[in-house]
């Protein structure tokens, strides 16, 4: 029995270890890995007050996620902000508090000890702060809820999401007190630890998180530094499925936007394109922006970064350059180059509404409407963005007799099926391997279904070249499509490396009216590696460069067809 046992524990860390190297293949349900921390609360600058925090809040996340006793969970919160309270008057013992107010059961020293796999206790029983008997007891309120499967706090639905709805006490108050905003904290800074599909890569600083977030938090002077608070810990996820809320309103009610796509490299930032055909700019390809209202472009972008969640600098910066022409007035001052001169410009702003409705009505201008064309001696051309309401069936049929097709992915899709892959000779292909955190078991990776089937071709599917272009702005479901269309047989990627950031969101409630999202579901690739914060690598790398910004050229699109060329 002892050999089988030992085996059984080396088995499982093997699986965690080894995971992402040699699996060619899962099941539904199987274990990936384990989200982990850090034992040792390695920070010396902190206080013995916020280390003491640190391990309340690891306790309070540790009891609460786990339990399946809903009185318990409903009277946690309080619990947490009670605690806090009196650690804060310096009229309370940690420990005291512990096992009095979190209701841990009695250690019983002739229960036999837990022989099965409990990862991630680590944590307890390196712990200089929580005492023997309050680490013997929260190992077995632990092993205790690995050996039921009873329903937890959070819960998963059908199409795989997690639903924290249950889990928003003091939501609804629009008023936050220092107590409230350190449970807001700990909800994110637990929640992000055990249910987090990329936790795994930002692990190690995690403890550190705490205590920088922590002053931000509980010192935060009104509702809008507490707003801009949750947004500096969404930043530290490097996700840019990151975005925070606050109240009913919108965070662009009321704000003006510009029309103008920009792109920075190498700290110059140049206008590359826009954004809606008929909303009127006094900018022009090509233009580098030098200042924004007489403040120097550079330090503005970097003014955003700490509030702003990019997967990777590329991404970030895309996210950023998007805020810069986001004003509350109708205009924005530009200093700016064109053709070597220095000039200065005024850039009349749209209101966001109508921005939205100019766009909208632009896309839906296209539904039953071939979007496709020719370009350079017979090259079919459609972008992803402008497939909308079936209208792929006619713009297939008008390029259907080119000689190659290149298929834009560098834009967000209006649509997620992917029927229109039936047009192309397809190969069975496995697009991608998706996980989320058990909600049994919290800190648990497992595989899920993958929904995203590939339809099969036409008798009369298209055989020619076909060219995928993508770059930063190929994002999430734009990164899914991008797989599935990997199955075309004759496909190439060409152009920047994907966004990073796939799967579907989650979206958690804080007190003071207040929400976060951020990734909920992973995504591998079917080897098994990550894309997140790295992005999907093009098969024929084409990076734009100052040059080609600078000369409004699409140097992806043109070396798209010069491949088609050679190759035909």
């Amino acid at each position: 029995m002892k050999i089988k046992f030992f085996f059984g524990i080396l088995i499982s860390a093997l699986i965690a270890i080894f995971f992402f190297s040699k699996r060619n293949t899962s099941k539904e349900g199987t274990v990936l890995f384990y989200n982990s921390i850090p034992g040792i609360i390695s920070d010396s600058t902190a206080t013995g007050k916020e280390k003491e925090l640190l391990e309340l809040c690891k306790i309070w996340g540790a009891i609460k996620y786990h339990s399946s006793d809903r009185d318990f969970i409903r009277s946690s919160d309080a619990s947490l902000i009670k605690a806090y309270e009196k650690i804060m008057a310096g009229k309370a013992d940690l420990n005291l508090l512990i096992s009095r107010d979190f209701q841990l059961p009695a250690h019983n020293p002739s229960s036999p000890s837990y022989s099965g796999f409990l990862p991630d206790k680590n944590w307890i029983e390196t712990s200089g702060i929580i005492n023997p008997e309050n680490k013997k007891k929260l190992v077995e309120f632990l092993a205790t809820s690995y050996r039921n499967s009873d329903e937890r706090l959070v819960t998963a639905e059908d199409n795989g999401e997690l639903s924290f709805e249950d889990d928003s006490l003091f939501y609804d108050e629009s008023k936050t007190t220092p107590a409230k905003r350190f449970l807001s904290l700990c909800k994110l800074w637990n929640i992000t630890r055990y249910y987090y599909p990329y936790f795994q890569s930002i692990s190690s600083t995690w403890n550190e998180v705490f205590f920088k977030m922590l002053p931000l938090f509980i010192n935060a002077k009104n509702e809008q530094a507490y707003y801009a608070a949750v947004q500096q810990f969404g930043s530290r996820l490097k996700d840019s499925h990151v975005a925070v809320k606050m109240g009913d309103s919108d965070e662009y009610d009321g704000k003006y936007v510009g029309n103008a796509v920009l792109k920075t490299i190498e700290e110059q930032t140049f206008i590359k394109g826009f954004i809606i055909g008929s909303v009127q700019s006094a900018l022009k390809k090509g233009d580098e922006i030098l200042a924004i209202n007489g403040k120097d472009i550079l330090s503005v972008q970097d003014s955003l970064k700490e509030k702003t969640s990019g997967s990777n600098d590329v991404v970030l910066s895309r996210d950023i350059n998007r805020l810069l022409l986001l004003s509350r007035k109708k205009t924005v001052q530009l200093d700016i180059v064109r053709q070597n001169r220095m000039m200065r410009i005024q850039e009349h702003l749209t209101h966001i509404n109508t921005a939205r409705e100019t766009e909208e009505k632009e896309y839906k201008s296209n539904a039953g409407k071939a979007v496709s064309k020719m370009i350079d001696k017979n090259i079919g051309y459609i972008r992803i963005n402008d497939i909308f309401s079936g209208n792929f069936r006619i713009s297939f049929e008008k390029i259907s007799h080119s000689k190659a097709i290149i298929f834009d992915l560098r834009a967000y899709p209006n649509e997620i099926a992917v029927d229109f892959l039936k047009y192309f000779d397809t190969r069975p292909f496995q697009t991608m391997n998706l996980y989320r955190a058990d909600v049994t078991y919290p800190g648990m990776m497992r595989t899920i279904e993958n929904k995203m089937h590939i339809p099969d071709s036409k008798k009369d599917a298209y055989r020619g070249p076909v060219v995928l272009l993508i770059n930063e702005y190929t994002q999430s479901q734009g990164e899914s499509i991008l797989l599935a269309m990997k199955s075309i047989k004759n496909s190439v990627t060409l152009g920047d490396y994907t966004a990073g950031t796939n799967g579907n969101v989650m979206v958690i409630r804080l007190p003071g009216k207040t929400k976060i999202r951020m990734s909920g579901i992973g995504v591998l690739l079917p080897d098994y590696s990550a894309t997140q914060r790295t992005g999907i690598r093009p098969d024929i790398l084409v990076q734009e460069d100052a040059a080609s910004l600078l000369s409004g050229e699409d140097i992806q699109l043109k070396e798209a067809i010069n491949y088609i060329n050679k190759k035909l």
